[in-house]
């Protein structure tokens, strides 16, 4: 007899096969749960997933919007510093801070230009991404070590005046830009040393000045102001770079919609699918940048310059001086310089690393690697030279070495929260005798 014939028995089928399904559908969405800790290192949360994914599907739809490319873009040339932050940009993609009219990312939402308080001490941040990243972070873990450990009252204030991609003399000619703009701080922390090696470095390679803001970072601007328009490459770039938004957005999207946003796996699953999506178009930004870098016009590649030493002396020696002339600055204006040589993986023996940062933090073929593996020689070496100078330099390269946690959090050079603590660690035991 089948099915077809029998109405009772086709419908206990369809029953059952319901029932499976639901229970199949609910198993899901529970193993979704207590795996998206797991898989995506957050608890889940209807409200915080919402917020988060609406936060995308907004600046996914600013990107996508073709006649806003360039006020979307993330930096703009600066007549003075070379390029800045844009302002009004969003710095993190799951952060509501934007930068503001310096172009730097305030966490604390600080006025600027700044003025100190009579229970602060100020403390202005220069240098790169590292640095930027420091200023927004580090300082309630500085906060911390002073009281506990040191009985400091005052409350430090640190004021970020770093920006991703940053070399000398940027660092130096920010300085000057925010004092003549009326800033007011009582020390300056200046955390450097990849980007003035490696950038500088690689400008060098590409015919561009090493005193020339990073080629990486002003190729992409420099291609958009020219009058001939993009070439077939930038054309190629940006057509694969749509596509993928458009993908991410579709998916963001879809999830959105009621009933699917309250489906704990479809979270986890645009969740996840999400950073796939991110990682191809941060890779595609990346390889672009690298083709900008390489064909930027002459116009901004600077004096020809004579290269007669090797490129790592060179940009090391412009980093020594440059920090010299920003210890004239301070102390011209009565006040405190410290000089930090930041951390780096690619030091040797800078770090016990486990198999799973090994994999998270290092590039075996790395141009940038190679360049610190032979260069941060030289500047170890300059920032003695800075000691015998009085200048307050200090050689974070070490901090990390009896360290086994993962620290860091890509293959560059930045670090996480706990990183971010150990290096606040050092700088508060600096900080006790400079603070009054």
């Amino acid at each position: 007899m089948n099915l077809i014939s029998n109405p009772a028995k086709l419908k206990k089928c369809f029953i059952g096969f319901f029932y499976i399904l639901i229970f199949t559908f609910g198993l899901l969405e529970l193993a979704s749960f207590f795996m998206f800790q797991t898989l995506t290192g957050e608890k889940f949360s209807y409200r915080t997933s919402e917020v988060e994914r609406l936060l995308q599907i907004d600046n996914l739809e600013k990107n996508l919007d073709t006649t806003q490319f360039q006020t979307n873009a993330l930096y703009q040339f600066h007549p003075y510093v070379g390029y800045i932050n844009k302002p009004g940009a969003h710095p993190w993609p799951k952060n509501k801070t934007t930068f503001n009219d310096y172009g730097m990312a305030s966490i604390s939402k600080r006025s600027y230009p700044y003025k100190k308080h009579p229970d602060e001490f100020a403390v202005a941040v220069l240098g790169g991404s590292v640095a930027e990243i420091f200023a927004s972070t580090g300082e309630k873990y500085i906060n911390h070590y002073l009281k506990s450990l040191y009985g400091i009252k005052k409350n430090i204030v640190l004021i970020n005046l770093a920006t991703g991609g940053y070399k000398q003399p940027q660092q130096l000619f920010f300085l000057q830009y925010a004092l003549l703009s009326g800033f007011e701080f009582d020390a300056v922390l200046n955390i450097d040393g990849f980007n003035d090696l490696v950038l500088a470095s690689v400008n060098l390679d590409q015919g561009v000045h090493p005193v020339f803001p990073s080629a990486g970072h002003i190729g992409l601007m420099s291609k958009m102001q020219m009058d001939n328009g993009l070439d077939r490459q930038s054309i190629k770039f940006l057509s694969n770079y749509y596509k993928l938004l458009d993908t991410q957005l579709a998916l963001l999207s879809f999830i959105q919609k009621s009933p699917f946003k309250y489906s704990v796996f479809l979270n986890l699953a645009g969740e996840l699918l999400s950073r796939q999506h991110g990682v191809k178009i941060n890779n595609l930004k990346f390889d672009w940048t690298v083709e900008a870098s390489q064909t930027i016009a002459k116009e901004y590649r600077g004096p020809r310059y004579i290269n007669s030493n090797d490129n790592l002396d060179i940009t090391s020696d412009i980093w020594q001086h440059a920090s010299e002339m920003t210890f004239a600055i301070c102390k011209a204006n009565d006040l405190d310089y410290i000089h930090i040589l930041q951390p780096n993986q690619y030091v040797k023996d800078s770090k016990p690393m486990s198999e799973e940062e090994k994999e998270i933090a290092i590039t075996p073929d790395s141009e940038w690697g190679e360049k610190v593996r032979q260069g941060y020689s030289y500047l170890i070496s300059k920032g003695g030279n800075l000691k015998k100078k009085g200048i307050s330099f200090y050689d974070f390269s070490m901090i990390f070495q009896n360290d086994e946690r993962v620290l860091y959090v890509d293959d560059c050079c930045h670090f996480n929260k706990k990183g971010n603590k150990v290096v606040a660690e050092h700088i508060a035991k600096i900080l006790k005798d400079l603070i009054p």
